[in-house]
C-alpha cells in the first residue's frame, strides 16, 4: 500500500505543490488585508486632534485588556465546564456502572 501512496506521490508533485502554493496565497492576502487596517487605523489616528489622541491612547488599550480578560475568563470557564462534566463522568462510569454489571451477572448465574 506504501508503494501504491509513493506512486501517486511521484506522478503528481504538483498537487502538493499547489497546496503549498495557494497556502502562500492565502497567506500573503491575510497579511495584505492587515497592512491595510493598520494603514486604517494609522490614518485615522493621525487625523484625530491632540486631545482625541490623548484619551484614544488611554481608551484604547485599556478596551483591549478587557477584551482580552473577557476571552481568557470565557476559556476558563470552558475548561472548567469541561473538568467538571469528565468528573461527573468518571465518577458516574466507576460508581454505578460496575453495579449494574455485576447485578446482570448475578442474574444470568442464577
Amino acid at each position: 500500500m506504501n508503494h501504491y501512496n509513493d506512486n501517486n506521490f511521484k506522478k503528481n508533485p504538483e498537487v502538493e505543490e499547489g497546496y503549498v502554493s495557494s497556502l502562500q496565497n492565502s497567506l500573503s492576502n491575510i497579511f495584505k488585508s492587515l497592512q491595510g487596517f493598520y494603514s486604517q487605523i494609522l490614518k485615522w489616528f493621525q487625523e484625530l486632534p491632540q486631545w482625541a489622541k490623548i484619551i484614544s491612547l488611554i481608551v484604547i488599550p485599556l478596551f483591549i485588556i478587557k477584551i482580552l480578560e473577557a476571552i481568557i475568563s470565557l476559556v476558563s470557564l470552558l475548561i472548567t465546564i469541561a473538568v467538571f462534566g469528565g468528573s461527573i463522568y468518571i465518577g458516574y462510569k466507576f460508581l454505578f456502572l460496575p453495579n449494574y454489571s455485576e447485578t446482570g451477572k448475578n442474574e444470568s448465574e442464577k
